[in-house]
């Protein structure tokens, strides 16, 4: 495949951003919507999902951490055969927004009640894992990707920092976890998948 600038993105349009459903909802059906209808509007995943709102300008950062064990025969300290024992899969943003919605899942299991315009909200143990589904929008130009996550928990959280002159930002790593489900007729174990219009990722027939 040759050279093509066409293909380089830089993913911060508006209709980015970072959509996640409610402890206990199941997982959304899937497909999920395009991003863009055929006239360009903004189409969301769907009813199930509550955008985080405004993220930081560095933007989210897809991670991965493998682990692999090697084994090797004695002769020559040859590796003779590799195994993947483990494959993390995360998504680190910093939320800007102070809502009910960073909120919620940033303090599993929280319990807040609102009372006029003052909102209570009571942070305590954890009781069990808080696993969600979410949706990850990145759009260049014309060109976007959704990524959906059928299963999520809160990995970790950063401090939050309450500075003079400095936006309070809430820091937080989400984890994939595997998820059973059917995909083009055929059952599979995903972690996430990606929808996307770039035409640099269409696999020419040969």
């Amino acid at each position: 495949m040759a050279k093509n600038t066409d293909n380089a993105r830089a993913y911060y349009g508006f209709d980015s951003g970072l959509w996640i459903t409610r402890p206990g909802v199941a997982v959304p059906a899937y497909p999920l919507p395009d991003i863009h209808d055929v006239n360009g509007v903004f189409q969301d995943p769907g009813a199930d999902f509550y955008e985080l709102g405004w993220l930081s300008e560095d933007g989210p950062t897809q991670g991965r951490s493998r682990t692999v064990e090697r084994f090797r025969a004695w002769q020559g300290n040859t590796i003779v055969k590799t195994a993947v024992t483990e494959d993390d899969h995360t998504f680190q943003i910093q939320a800007l927004e102070d809502n009910w919605v960073v909120t919620e899942l940033r303090y599993p299991d929280s319990v807040t009640t609102t009372v006029g315009d003052v909102t209570q909200t009571i942070v305590g143990p954890q009781g069990g894992e808080d696993v969600r589904s979410g949706v990850l929008d990145l759009v260049d130009g014309d060109v976007w990707k959704r990524i959906f996550i059928p299963q999520l928990v809160l990995d970790e959280t950063g401090d939050t920092a309450h500075s003079a002159g400095e936006l309070t930002f809430y820091d937080m790593t989400l984890l994939t976890k595997v998820h059973s489900m059917t995909v083009d007729a055929v059952e599979r174990e995903v972690y996430f998948i990606e929808n996307t219009n770039a035409p640099g990722r269409i696999i020419s027939a040969s």
